[in-house]
Parts: C-alpha cells; structure tokens; sequence
C-alpha cells in the first residue's frame, strides 16, 4: 500500500469512528443501481430523476443553459438526459441531493451561519467555474464538476454541525477568540479537518475520485500528490469567497492563500481580478437552494 493510501485509509478510520456520516440519499442510490445495468437506458435513468422534483428542475436548467446553446428548449427529461449523459444526470442528481439533505435551514448558530454558508459555497462553486472556463489547464473538465467541487468543498463543516455539534461549535468559538483559520483549530482539537471530513463523505458516496481528493486539499493544495490543479482551483475560489465578503463561518479568520496555485491553475492575479466582476455577476444570477 502507498503512503498516500494508507493515510487515506487512516483517516477514513478515524473520521468514522468519530463522527456518524450520511448515508448516501436515495436518488443516488436508485441512479447507482439503474446505472451499474449495462443495459440501462436514458428511459430507465429518466424515470429515476423523474420522481425527485429537485433533480429533475436542475437538470432541466443546465441542459437549457448558455452551456448547451441547444437551438430548441427541452423540456422531457428522457431527452435532457440523453443529451447531459449519465455521469453528468448523477452529478446533477448529486447535487440536489446534497441541498435537500444537508442544506435544511436552520437558525444561526454563535459562529455558524446556515444561509452565509451556503452563499460562501455557491459563490466558490461560480468562481471556481469562470475560473476553470479561462484556464487552458481545464479544457478536459465540463464546468459543472468546477461548479460541485466548489459547491461541496466545506460540506464538512454540515457533517461536524451536524453530528459533533458542541465541540465542533466550540471549535469555531476558539478560532474566533484567537482569530485562527479555523482548519488550523479543527486539527488541533479534532486531528483532522471539515476538508477531510468532506472527503471522507465522497468516498463513502462513491463520487468522483478528483472530487473527493479536492475537498480534501482544498486548504493545502500543494500537499496534493493527485490532482493538484483542481484543488488550487478550489483554494483560490474559496479565498475570493472570503475576500468577496462571503466567509462560510462568522467571526472566523480568513483561510490562509497559498500563491502557488497561480502557477497551477495557470492565471496570473490580474488575470483573476479581471474575472471578478464576472464571477460577481454569474453569482448574483445564481439560485439559492430555498
């Protein structure tokens, strides 16, 4: 076994004797099972999508968007999956998924807010996205898998609110005392991270591998021994998230940047700050989950 497996195996051991995961939502579940059928057919898929409401609304909306330039509307979802495939129906799927049960509201919490934390991810999924459209490094990557690693990068931070909820908030208070990036206290009172409590939910979810391992070095790109790109491509968006007045916590100190992911993204900062008013407006178009 590699180094880098046998951490991953240790944390997955350690994160899961610590805190209770989700089990994955049954939308996916169900799409898993029609897709593993190497007869399965966009009809059999369709039905699937059909009986989730939220799923079936976003794939509709991507598959109409500026993205496809589809000369007419389509408004079956037989054909819509036909058109976006099946890994991009389960990414979309994934998506919704994530937002109906994870993405509940709830009042504000001392240092956690739930409509600023979503506002911070939709705003590093935009960015993340206009970004990756600009760089000839993502010219392989559709820019809705950009979207969901940024969409999904803090869904730790859902998981230890959820089933660590004292400590975790207590976590959140003392980064705000010390004004400390709170990853930094997580490690130091949990031994691990919302970033790999988010990669450890990726992996039980069987979803993308370059998924997983972005949540899980979104903070600290450089120690990426996999995808290294994507995950700069997080940690970037993340920052302007934070700078563009959309922290995930309250009171919290900024995570800290780390410039090298210039280089790997391969765009220079005023390169960046001339895709800001973009990403402004692309975010302010954007629909909230509620």
């Amino acid at each position: 076994m590699s180094s880098a497996a046998g951490q991953q195996t240790n944390i997955l051991s350690l994160v899961n004797s610590t805190i209770e995961l989700p089990t994955m939502p049954e939308v996916l579940l169900k799409l898993n099972e029609v897709m593993a059928d190497p007869d399965a057919s966009a009809d059999g898929v369709a039905k699937v999508v059909s009986k989730d409401p939220a799923v079936a609304t976003n794939m509709l909306r991507i598959v109409n968007s500026a993205y496809y330039g589809l000369p007419v509307r389509v408004s079956s979802i037989n054909l819509a999956v036909s058109v976006l495939g099946f890994n991009m129906t389960k990414k979309i799927a994934l998506k919704a998924a994530v937002f109906s049960a994870l993405g509940k509201r709830r009042d504000k919490i001392q240092q956690f807010d739930p409509l600023a934390f979503w506002q911070h991810a939709i705003f590093t999924g935009v960015a993340a996205r206009v970004i990756g459209q600009q760089s000839t490094l993502f010219l392989d990557s559709h820019v809705e898998d950009l979207y969901i690693a940024g969409l999904l990068h803090d869904i730790g931070k859902i998981i230890m609110l959820e089933k660590a909820c004292p400590r975790y908030l207590a976590c959140l208070r003392k980064a705000a005392q010390t004004r400390r990036p709170e990853v930094e206290v997580e490690i130091e009172d949990f031994g691990f991270s919302h970033a790999d409590v988010g990669s450890v939910l990726a992996v039980k979810w069987s979803l993308p591998e370059d998924l997983a391992i972005a949540i899980r070095y979104h903070h600290f790109p450089s120690r990426d021994p996999f995808h290294r790109s994507l995950s700069s491509l997080i940690h970037l968006s993340d920052h302007l998230a934070w700078n563009g007045g959309k922290p995930s916590t309250t009171g919290t100190a900024p995570p800290t940047l780390d410039h090298a992911v210039y280089d790997q993204i391969g765009l220079d900062p005023s390169q960046i700050e001339a895709l800001l008013p973009r990403v402004v407006e692309d975010y302010g178009a954007s629909e909230m989950p509620w």
